[in-house]
């Protein structure tokens, strides 16, 4: 077999194969850049409370069904809030809607605030961090036992109080390590 091989103006020769390797290897480059770059914190625009009223929404006409977010960033100050987290999915009231620190039960920063049944808020007081949020909906006395279905930590429904208990929808909201 004989390649042959085409000249460029300055009569320089170069062969097909040699363009597809470039392009190749310029594939593998512009990958590489991008995964960097969605690492960085600043380029992740996504807040948590929006990540979190898009995992109800979707969720909770999935009974049993764990869906986990990809990474959001908790800057010094954030929080979620069952009350605001229900009026924008229009689906759930605060009441039914758990938060917890989930895999972040440890964490410095991160506060769970019950001072009422009906308005959980789990607020973030530190640098940038990176999570990931898995949530869960079906029957409140039926979270513990998805959670187990699913190979997660049971106790991560420990702080929903009276929703744990119910036969009526909820949904948990779990802090995931990313």
């Amino acid at each position: 077999m004989h390649v042959k091989f085409i000249r460029d103006q300055r009569g320089q020769a170069f062969s097909t194969f040699q363009l597809l390797i470039s392009a190749v290897i310029a594939l593998a480059i512009l990958g590489l850049l991008l995964t960097i770059l969605g690492q960085l914190p600043f380029l992740n625009t996504q807040k948590p409370s929006t990540e979190a009223e898009n995992l109800i929404k979707s969720q909770v006409s999935r009974p049993g069904e764990v869906r986990t977010s990809l990474k959001v960033s908790f800057q010094n100050g954030d929080s979620l809030n069952a009350k605001a987290i229900a009026a924008a999915s229009g689906v759930l009231t605060p009441g039914q809607i758990c938060l917890s620190k989930g895999e972040h039960s440890e964490t410095e920063g991160f506060q769970l605030n019950d001072s009422s049944a009906n308005n959980r808020i789990l607020s973030y007081n530190g640098s940038s961090l990176q999570v990931k949020m898995s949530v869960i909906c079906d029957a409140g006395d039926q979270l513990d036992t998805d959670l187990g279905d699913n190979g997660l930590d049971q106790s991560w429904d420990d702080d929903c109080g009276n929703i744990a208990g119910s036969q009526q929808t909820a949904c948990l909201i779990a802090l995931r390590i990313a």
